[in-house]
């Protein structure tokens, strides 16, 4: 399921790539339209939008969708090569057993000149979606672009939502965990950390203070991942 930090760097990173008539595979979607469908809708921008998951439990009504492909196989989907400019997932890869495996199913599909991208929980606590495998560095991924013969557009870790709220990149203002605005915690969550972000911009100036009385707040770091096929790459 993705969350706050993952919504901000699709925004940041990803939603320029999109354009007019793009074929588009969204894998792991959550609700009808997903998020990004919806963002991209609202804009205006016309694509061809498919959406894909291998399991219907965790799926949030993306089922509804009359575009939405239940897929038999995790590591093989009921398509030709190269059918889509983008393959974008979010919070996916870490509930995938063998990664590297169904990274290689995305180029498959993708076009040459075309995208795949992944954003991924770095600093989560478990997450059994049923089961929840890996956390991945940027300079993981970048050598699984390497070993696949992709470019890599962009690759690294990040939390947006140190600078969405304010929140100082000093060390001792922030932890990495789950994001601010948790899914799971909801109103309750929110509510602490913002308090507690309020509280850290008073005591935080004052030295004698901020070594006593600073309450770190938790925030979400993922790492994102843009690779592009190589135009020259056909799939064999």
């Amino acid at each position: 399921m993705a969350h706050l930090n993952g919504h901000l760097l699709w925004h940041k990173y990803v939603e320029p790539l999109y354009q007019a008539g793009n074929q588009v595979l969204e894998i792991g979607p959550a609700g009808y339209p997903t998020y990004y469908e919806k963002t991209l809708k609202e804009k205006g921008l016309r694509l061809s939008y498919q959406v894909l998951d291998v399991r219907n439990d965790f799926i949030s009504g993306a089922e509804e969708n009359p575009h939405f492909i239940l897929s038999a196989n995790e590591l093989h989907y009921p398509f030709e090569d190269d059918c889509f400019d983008i393959v974008f997932s979010d919070q996916v890869l870490p509930y995938v057993g063998s990664f590297w495996l169904w990274y290689d199913e995305l180029k498959r599909i993708t076009k040459p000149g075309g995208y795949i991208i992944t954003i991924t929980a770095y600093s989560y606590p478990i997450c059994p979606s049923p089961l929840d495998y890996w956390r991945v560095h940027a300079e993981g991924m970048k050598e699984l672009n390497q070993q696949g013969s992709l470019e890599t557009i962009l690759c690294k870790t990040e939390s947006l939502e140190l600078a969405e709220y304010g929140i100082p990149q000093k060390t001792g203002y922030y932890f990495a965990g789950a994001s601010i605005k948790d899914p799971n915690g909801g109103r309750e969550v929110l509510r602490a950390n913002l308090i507690k972000r309020n509280w850290n911009r008073i005591v935080g100036n004052i030295p004698k203070l901020r070594a006593l009385l600073l309450n770190p707040v938790q925030v979400s770091f993922d790492t994102i991942t843009i690779a592009r096929v190589k135009q020259s790459q056909a799939n064999p």
